[in-house]
């Protein structure tokens, strides 16, 4: 079994990097494999000057060349996917969403058995004040139609008395206690699948 982080923050080393590695760790005790893809150190291009190849029939290849495509590969062979999320400016980060649109390139079977069925969690790290509470809806609305909704937590560093900036979430004892809770329910889903 393999779990795969992913991270979507603009940040090399911030509290998603921290949060995921933290739950990497305790699926690794758990006999999975795993890995994280960091989006800092990707090329994640949104859709643009293209000719819908994606919505052709038969489809045909994304003509953009970047760092999408693996991605996807890389989580399709996975079995648990994990994610974290800045907040920036009451939305997901534009790496997310730019990654996210391109998933047009796959077909909806791959998508739905490659991402929508399978074990997810959702690390949102934002402050509410700073509308952290509607980037987390704004993910998981994406799954609103589906039956397999993934698990998601907000976290704000201001609850825990942090600075976002610092990159320090994962320090406090409730943010891992969280943490611990978003992975042990995510494993309860990868038993049942």
């Amino acid at each position: 079994m393999k779990s795969l982080g992913l991270i979507f923050s603009a940040r090399k080393a911030g509290n998603c990097l921290s949060c995921v590695k933290y739950c990497l760790d305790k699926f690794k005790k758990q006999g999975f494999e795993t890995e994280f893809l960091n989006a800092y150190n990707l090329k994640i291009m949104p859709c643009s000057h293209c000719n819908y190849e994606c919505f052709a029939r038969p489809k045909k290849e994304c003509p953009i060349k970047d760092d999408v495509k693996m991605m996807y590969s890389k989580i399709i062979s996975s079995n648990v996917l994990l994610f974290a999320i800045p907040d920036y400016v009451g939305h997901p980060s534009g790496l997310y969403r730019a990654w996210f649109e391109r998933g047009c390139m796959l077909d909806w079977g791959e998508y739905e058995k490659g991402i929508l069925l399978k074990p997810r969690g959702y690390i949102v790290i934002g402050n509410i004040t700073a509308e952290g509470d509607q980037v987390l809806h704004e993910i998981l609305t994406e799954f609103y139609n589906t039956s397999h909704r993934p698990e998601a937590i907000l976290l704000q560093a201001r609850e825990y008395e942090r600075d976002s900036l610092k990159g320090d979430l994962i320090e406090a004892t409730e943010v891992k206690r969280r943490l611990d809770k978003l992975v042990e329910r995510v494993l309860k889903k990868a038993e049942i699948l």
